[in-house]
């Protein structure tokens, strides 16, 4: 259902177009989901139109929707429980694979807990690369249905793997045989491919964009990365892989005699249509390369330091032509859904790689979390700015909150000063979604004790998978301690 018609009325408008220092006031006219209209313009169109609900916005500043570009739904439960562990590891903890079947109920709670902490934080779009087991067509109905009921704006990819995962991660082969007979083995993959065949033929539902998720290179066959360049090209599809996130998988490449990114090239998946999560251990030829392609970049700066993996090179990807976009990952990994987090990370990543003097990070960061995102997503001139034409995802921000004053500069005070906690509401599409603070149409009380009570039903399998992982982690913590030993050309952990 559309929302009704609003005027927003007295807000400072931020454009990275404008003067992003001093944002003019303007009314803001919506009307089937799209913004109409700005300044004196929207105004009149407005008036005498009792449908038009006003809006009122004086001492708060509209930006656009933040775009979350690289997010799994499938952990949220687990927040909190991981610290100073490799990917490679950590993944034993966290991986749905690990873990009995959940309930469709739990599947829903997860998705909405997720969502719910995305808005909270002004994030309107999520990409979320979501971990189905098999087929599991009560699962995809339940985050389906929980993304609709909460209102939010996502674009959805199943993320599908293949490959045994001893041959993923560098030396894993020359484990013990007693710890390789642990190991995830080959997935047959079709009947969950014959599934979302079945998915992308089917009408998707509002607010809701499909994408395709082979979960990394070296953990998908050829099999699967021509089927996912088919489908890619039948239904004109965004692709969604992770790429080069930990240093181990550079070691595997050049141990192999080989590029990950050549692999993707190999099956026409290095294109505008193609976004990678990370890249953070890639060397500045596979850099021109991607960034040649208009490939865009998802980085995670928060998960990729929490997992140990270092600092993308996010000024040479720039260099290079790349798009950049900006991700909040797993809530195991990072373990919140905020995007100023990111952006200001980002930014710093980004004064680090850049020479002493200039400026511009907080305007990349932002761009990145906006623009960016939706560039990456397929969705470029539908969300990232509130210009007329743009769907009307927005964010309603408190001029009064205390990292406003004195207002300097909005873009800096957004990206270095921000929290999250000067949110006042939420629109997405046009539809208030959050509203001083509180979600519409959701009992948060309700979500925080389903939280809980899913977090005491799972505490003793938790308990037994860490008692289970304690038998052999120190066998893959010395396999990642050779592949860190491994020596590469270049240096990720360091910023510079």
């Amino acid at each position: 259902m559309t929302a009704r018609p609003k005027l927003v009325t007295g807000a400072r408008v931020f454009d990275l177009d404008g003067d992003v220092d001093q944002p003019p006031q303007h009314d803001i006219l919506i009307e089937a989901g799209r913004i109409a209209a700005l300044g004196p313009e929207a105004s009149a169109r407005a008036a005498g139109r009792p449908e038009v609900e006003r809006v009122p916005a004086d001492g708060l500043m509209a930006i656009p929707g933040l775009v979350n570009a690289h997010y799994h739904s499938h952990d949220v439960l687990l927040r909190g429980l991981f610290e100073q562990m490799p990917l490679d590891v950590w993944g034993f903890y966290s991986f749905p694979a690990n873990y009995t079947r959940r309930s469709g109920r739990e599947v829903r709670l997860r998705t909405l807990l997720g969502a719910a902490d995305c808005l909270a934080n002004g994030i309107t779009t999520i990409q979320d690369m979501v971990t189905v087991v098999g087929p599991d067509r009560e699962h995809v109905g339940e985050i389906l249905s929980a993304y609709g009921a909460i209102g939010t704006r996502v674009v959805l990819a199943l993320q599908l793997g293949d490959r045994a995962a001893e041959e993923a991660v560098p030396f894993w082969d020359e484990l013990p045989e007693s710890v390789r007979a642990r190991l995830p083995g080959r997935l047959d993959t079709a009947p969950t491919r014959a599934m979302i065949e079945e998915l992308l033929d089917e009408k998707a539902p509002p607010r809701l964009t499909w994408g395709l998720g082979p979960s990394a290179p070296q953990r998908s066959s050829d099999t699967l990365l021509e089927w996912t360049a088919k489908q890619a090209e039948r239904h004109g599809l965004q692709v969604f892989t992770h790429l080069y996130e930990a240093r181990s998988q550079a070691v595997l490449a050049r141990r192999e005699g080989g590029s990950l990114l050549s692999t993707l090239e190999r099956f026409g998946l290095l294109s505008p249509h193609l976004t990678i999560a990370h890249g953070v251990w890639i060397d500045d030829d596979e850099i021109d390369r991607f960034g040649a392609s208009g490939a865009s970049l998802a980085c995670n700066p928060m998960s990729n330091m929490k997992l140990l993996n270092g600092f993308a090179p996010v000024r040479r990807y720039a260099d290079a032509g790349a798009n950049l976009s900006l991700g909040c990952d797993n809530c195991s990994g990072n373990d919140a859904q905020s995007l100023f987090q990111s952006m200001k990370m980002f930014a710093l990543y980004w004064g680090m790689q850049t020479a002493a003097g200039e400026t511009g990070a907080a305007r990349e960061a932002f761009r990145a979390a906006t623009l960016g995102g939706a560039q990456a997503l397929g969705l470029a001139g539908e969300i990232g700015a509130l210009k007329p034409g743009y769907r009307a995802d927005m964010v309603l921000i408190d001029l009064a909150a205390p990292c406003y004053r004195p207002l300097n500069s909005a873009l800096r005070q957004l990206v270095y000063g921000e929290t999250g906690t000067a949110i006042r509401s939420v629109m997405v599409e046009g539809e208030i979604v959050l509203q001083d603070g509180r979600l519409v149409g959701q009992s948060e009380a309700q979500l925080k004790a389903d939280a809980e009570a899913a977090r005491g039903a799972s505490r003793e399998e938790i308990a037994a998978i860490g008692r289970r992982n304690a038998e052999f982690v120190g066998d893959l913590l010395a396999a990642y301690e050779r592949a860190d030993a491994y020596p590469l050309p270049f240096d990720r952990f360091s910023m510079r």
